[in-house]
């Protein structure tokens, strides 16, 4: 996006940036901040649920409506080991404010901590906030003021262990919350992790794509984002770093009609598939609001008898089923085995799937004979899963 940087200028100053991301797919998320900024992937450090990097201004821009796999992407001001509060207040208070907040604008501290301390999140949020009243009044003269209900800037604390991380969130609310959500699926897949199954089932998208349990349609709504080049950013109406002052002059509705005019409109092969007409005419909604609904065929079935249901022979399969949370036991192995044996019936197929019971799904693997290629553990929500891809 090289007009990006006409915009900025081809001098534009560099600055360390960190992300947020769901854990287990970080490495999936660094590459796609190597892709995105066109920056080798040995400069993008990976950390549990954090990719940290360094890039131009306008990468800020371009990550936030971009990514796929992020949820949050920061300016990072400090990233220091520390041992007391009052090395949290040394730290923050030497950082200049000066280019992330202006003297007009309100400030809040989010903090969160994980580790055993003798102050709390709360304290370190308390101690920082009066570090950057006293870093701008010495600098500028100038008192900020706090408001934590709805700050024009958001600064992030983070003390893991001994570590404190310090950032100007520019992204708001996260970006797996791509708005384009009308209806909420009670079970419904994180856009991000939606996104990442997606990556690792290597679709090229022009061959057959399918979620046969499609829920409110997160998978393939992602999936037709992804063969249409759609920036998921731009159903969002406003992210942080507009208001930090190096952004103010920025024209967001040019730049959301720039990026919007890199999408096709190309026709391409995905299914959902729903056993409930309800939740299916939920998805429906979903992607008719995200403008998607005529490259997705959406057809009521049952998952467990695939070949009553499509007309084409697909190549992938990505699927979120149920995890056996509201369903006994002896139900969910049920369904795991029907699904599975109605998938090896399709030939030379890549299943992808997601789930907390895991160890079932495994076993019903192994008892098809279908070849395991890739597992990795994830966190969804609160609930520690698995992805599993495997082949026919």
């Amino acid at each position: 996006m090289r007009w990006l940087s006409d915009l900025f200028g081809v001098n534009m100053p560099s600055t360390y940036l960190f992300a947020t991301t769901d854990i287990g797919i970080e490495d999936l998320a660094a590459k796609e901040v190597s892709s995105l900024l066109n920056i080798r992937g040995t400069s993008v450090e990976i950390t549990t649920g954090r990719v940290y990097f360094r890039a131009k201004e306008s990468d800020i821009i371009t990550l936030n409506y971009w990514s796929r796999t992020l949820n949050k992407i920061y300016i990072l001001l400090a990233r220091e080991g520390i041992e007391s509060l009052s090395d949290i207040y040394r730290i923050a208070k030497s950082i200049d404010y000066t280019a992330y907040i202006a003297k007009n604008q309100r400030f809040a501290v989010r903090a969160e901590r994980h580790g055993f301390h003798n102050f709390t999140s709360i304290d370190i949020a308390r101690v920082v906030g009066q570090a950057i009243i006293d870093s701008y009044l010495d600098s500028q003269g100038h008192r900020l003021k706090v408001d934590l209900e709805e700050p024009d800037v958001e600064i992030y604390c983070m003390l893991r262990n001994q570590e404190l991380i310090i950032g100007v969130n520019t992204s708001g609310f996260s970006l797996h919350k791509r708005n384009y959500r009308v209806y909420n699926h009670p079970a419904a897949l994180k856009t991000t992790l939606a996104a990442a199954m997606i990556m690792l089932s290597n679709w090229d998208s022009k061959s057959g794509f399918i979620d046969p349990m499609c829920g409110g349609g997160t998978i393939v709504i992602e999936a037709a984002l992804i063969a249409r080049n759609i920036a998921p950013g731009i159903y969002r109406k406003q992210f942080a770093f507009t208001k930090l002052p190096m952004f103010t002059y920025v024209d967001m509705d040019d730049l959301k009609s720039k990026f919007m005019s890199l999408a096709n409109t190309s026709y391409y092969p995905i299914e959902g598939i729903d056993i409930s007409p309800y939740h299916l005419e939920g998805a429906i909604m979903n992607a008719m609001s995200a403008g998607v609904d005529d490259t997705i065929v959406f057809k009521v079935g049952d998952a467990r008898k695939l070949r009553d249901y499509i007309d084409f022979e697909p190549r992938v399969i990505v699927t979120n089923p149920p995890y056996g949370i509201r369903m006994h036991h002896r139900n969910l192995q049920k369904l795991y085995h029907d699904f599975i044996f109605s998938v090896k019936e399709i030939p030379d197929v890549t299943i992808v799937v997601i789930t907390a019971a895991s160890r079932e799904m495994r076993q019903i693997v192994s008892k098809a004979d279908l070849e395991l290629v890739h597992a990795r553990k994830v966190l969804h929500g609160k609930l520690n899963s698995e992805i599993l891809v495997f082949n026919t």
